[in-house]
């Protein structure tokens, strides 16, 4: 699975461990390609990994909230050589095909950071596959790699967070909540930001808060907005930059106890559809997607909700990041979704969601009769609890 962004120090429940991957490697030859939308400096990434020669790896990489795929193969020596165009730091992924339903995307083998205008340089070592819960995982090897300024900052902030972890430990009698090991992850990454005001990291690392900012969590939020205060000027008008200055901003536009702005998109049957339509009733906002697995566990949950209490004054508004229109009615009639639908099928450029800065679903909304935002990421039975203490009241 991709490198997860902001180290927590809390444990992660089991079974979240990356998953099987296949032993065949794609033998089709790809010429490397540029790509051509992007404007910046270029870089390189030359490197040798000790495997089948002539094997195909995918490529992914980052600026500010765009991802950019790719594939390269190995020469009859596995040796490759890319090249990007980047305006700032990035995180360079290779990755290998995962054939495990449980989890989307491909695998990352590698992962290290590359520079405007550098050349990176590294060998990858063949005995990636390590006996995990679910079988063979990717555990690439970096055997030799150069390190950039935001390699090394990645490489001190982990040290930092380890000692931190160590002295917390060593201090505390009991157990530790996720919530003490989520405010020491807050403290190390304010301490080291303070060091660090012109490394890339730094921003990273802001960066890294998006999704916490994105469940409306305010303290995640303040801590960005404080943080980017101490950064340089030049760190400040990167593409990074301004995407986490816009999650803060969209934050505060359908925060909780704000109004949601109003938004009109087509149903099922290409009728236009506007939020300000579902004004005097209770309303659940719903992010899904007939691919999503996640969100499908979720709609028995929305189902038990309507039915109790759609008489009483509530209903929901399903936005759909699907791209076909045929799974997204197929998963509708399945799942027994019996309340209005809407979407521009473009998935995750959804015009509703990227408004709201969707990125992760299933995300959701609850409303007032007025429009206010008293609730949000309501899962499983939280729906329910919420309803029943609404309508109790």
């Amino acid at each position: 699975m991709m490198l997860v962004c902001l180290p927590n120090f809390y444990n992660r429940k089991k079974g979240t461990l990356p998953a099987i991957f296949s032993l065949l490697l794609l033998f089709l030859l790809f010429p490397p390609m540029e790509i051509k939308a992007q404007t910046g400096t270029t870089f390189v990434v030359s490197g040798v990994i000790d495997t089948i020669p002539g094997a195909t790896y995918f490529i992914k990489y980052r600026q500010g909230d765009a991802l950019y795929h790719d594939t390269v193969s190995l020469d009859e020596e596995c040796r490759f050589t890319y090249s990007g165009k980047i305006t700032e730091p990035t995180l360079f992924h290779l990755n290998i095909e995962n054939i495990n339903p449980k989890f989307v995307g491909n695998a990352t083998v590698y992962s290290f950071w590359v520079e405007p205008g550098e050349t990176t340089s590294f060998k990858g070592k063949s005995n990636w596959k390590v006996k995990g819960v679910y079988g063979l995982v990717a555990s690439g090897k970096i055997d030799r790699l150069i390190p950039s300024p935001t390699e090394e900052a990645h490489h001190r902030y982990r040290e930092m967070a380890a000692k931190a972890r160590r002295q917390k430990k060593e201090r505390t009698t009991g157990s530790l909540t996720s919530a003490d090991w989520r405010q020491l992850s807050d403290s190390v990454v304010h301490e080291f930001i303070r060091q660090h005001p012109e490394n890339f990291y730094s921003l990273y690392l802001i960066y890294c808060f998006r999704g916490r900012i994105a469940r409306g969590e305010v303290r995640a939020r303040v801590l960005a907005e404080e943080a980017l205060k101490t950064l340089s000027n030049d760190l400040m008008s990167t593409p990074t930059a301004k995407v986490i200055t816009h999650r803060i901003a969209v934050d505060k536009l359908v925060g909780i106890g704000r109004v949601m702005p109003d938004f009109e998109q087509a149903d099922t049957a290409s009728n236009p559809i506007k939020l300000s339509g579902f004004r005097g009733k209770y309303l659940l906002v719903d992010f899904w997607a007939s691919w999503c697995g996640p969100c499908r566990e979720e709609n028995p949950y929305l189902v038990e909700a309507h039915q109790k209490f759609a008489s009483k004054g509530f209903d929901i508004l399903g936005v759909s990041l699907d791209l076909s229109k045929n799974r997204w009615l197929e998963a509708i009639r399945k799942d027994g979704l019996n309340w209005t639908h809407v979407s521009d099928l473009k998935g995750f450029d959804n015009s509703v969601a990227k408004r709201f800065f969707i990125h992760a679903i299933p995300d959701n909304f609850l409303l007032d009769p007025d429009g206010v935002i008293i609730a949000r990421n309501l899962n499983g039975r939280e729906l329910l609890r919420k309803m029943e203490t609404i309508f109790d009241n």
